[in-house]
């Protein structure tokens, strides 16, 4: 499971993105680098997204945790849904902020612009960070697949309309950071992914 922290170098500000566990580790960064953390900004509501904000809430006080705001019922739940899995999860904070698609985030100079992806779930995200050039995009799409749909919220149709409307339209050039495994970028997945290559934007 991946997590990103990016943060403007110049001000220190930062966005913690699905810290999903090794809340200690994250914190140590954090630490280290003498970041001022803004938001922990969450792609959706699965355990394993959500596991570290416990810890790293309770010692970044002011920073704010964002989800989606049709996730947040998925959030208060993960700790469930990670038993499932034989996963132990603590019980989540409430988020401070409901997200919705269109809303900017700004942490110093950087700005994360939500796009609402559901289908994996039913408040799944995108986060585009266009000046960069970074789109994170959680279990929406990996390199060469996409998020499972077969869990509660998830549907095949949604996700690939999602991808359709929503992913395929931006530039070639940006680079996927998905939530599991490597990154890729928007042009080589609409030409190799087997899920979505040919499809017309």
């Amino acid at each position: 499971m991946n997590c990103y922290i990016l943060w403007d170098g110049a001000t220190k500000d930062a966005f913690v993105i699905d810290p999903g566990g090794d809340g200690d580790k994250i914190k140590m960064l954090i630490a280290k680098e003498r970041l001022k953390v803004r938001y922990i900004v969450l792609t959706h509501g699965h355990f394993d997204h959500v596991g570290g904000v416990v810890v790293l809430k309770s010692s970044l006080g002011g920073a704010k945790i964002a989800i989606h705001k049709d996730d947040v019922g998925m959030m208060s739940e993960s700790h469930e849904h990670g038993v499932i899995f034989g996963v132990k999860t603590p019980q989540q904070p409430s988020p401070e902020v409901l997200l919705e698609d269109g809303q900017v985030l700004k942490a110093g100079g950087l700005s994360l612009k939500v796009i609402h992806t559901p289908g994996h779930t039913n408040g799944g995200v995108c986060l585009y960070e266009e000046k960069e050039g970074l789109l994170f995009t959680g279990d929406t799409l990996f390199a060469g697949s996409i998020g499972r749909t077969d869990l509660n919220g998830g549907s095949h149709k949604v996700i690939m309309d999602s991808i359709k409307k929503k992913i395929l339209p931006l530039a070639d050039t940006i680079k996927v950071l998905p939530g599991h495994g490597p990154d890729s970028t928007i042009g080589r997945e609409r030409k190799t992914n087997p899920f979505i290559s040919g499809e017309a934007v």
